[in-house]
């Protein structure tokens, strides 16, 4: 199943480069999100690293859901979803390959997201980047999973817009939780909670179970 996967994945990046739909919109959201808290933020003396990892996990949890919504209308608007289901290859490959795409629009968008939030709020100094570079590729590991799960589970739902913020933010907030305190440790802050496999370890702990999870439901997901 990883080839056809892999091939999906590959089509939807293709597809998005020449529409630049999605991804453009991504980036407007968590470009202004970032611009706009850092004016906020420079009257108030107090605000420092906390808010400013506080600000980035929220500009990237609510910048997925906006590409999130996207995940599968665009087959379901032209019936390739139908094809795709008669095609002879496992449905977990369909799941899959839209969670690869999702990741790939994640990546893309803190590639350009992460060096303006520290441009602007560390003029000198910053945190660690390995820490907040593996949270970050954790995080977006998590959220593909969960998203695409969310967003297969409110396919057919007509009010799919307003259901699938309703059932993502509640499954990403351990994620956000995790990838804050990784965020507070790499700017040397003691980051508790977690127990002694610690924020990274949660996050790919947490990978694992969604990748399961979605692994297994996948087939009834997305049938009939």
């Amino acid at each position: 199943m990883i080839g056809p996967a892999l091939a999906l994945a590959r089509v939807k990046l293709v597809l998005e480069l020449r529409r630049r739909e999605v991804v453009f919109a991504m980036l407007l959201f968590v470009a202004a999100t970032i611009v706009i808290v850092h004016f906020a933020l420079r009257a108030d003396a107090g605000a420092g690293e906390r808010a400013a990892a506080g600000m980035l996990w929220a500009a990237i949890v609510f910048t997925a859901v906006l590409g999130l919504l996207r995940s599968f209308a665009a087959e379901a608007e032209a019936g390739a979803l139908d094809a795709l289901l008669l095609a002879p290859v496992d449905r977990a490959s369909i799941w899959l390959g839209t969670a690869l795409a999702q990741f790939g629009f994640l990546v893309a968008v803190e590639v350009v997201a992460v060096p303006v939030w520290w441009l602007l709020f560390f003029q000198e100094g910053g945190p660690d980047p390995v820490p907040l570079i593996a949270a970050l590729v954790l995080a977006d590991v998590g959220i593909a999973l969960v998203g695409t799960l969310a967003a297969a589970l409110a396919l057919g739902a007509r009010t799919r817009d307003v259901l699938l913020p309703v059932l993502v933010l509640p499954l990403v907030i351990p994620i956000v939780l995790a990838g804050v305190t990784a965020t507070y440790a790499a700017f040397g802050e003691e980051g508790g909670g977690f127990g002694p496999i610690g924020p990274l370890g949660f996050l790919a702990l947490y990978d694992l179970v969604f990748l399961a999870l979605a692994w297994g439901t996948s087939e009834h997901l997305l049938g009939d």
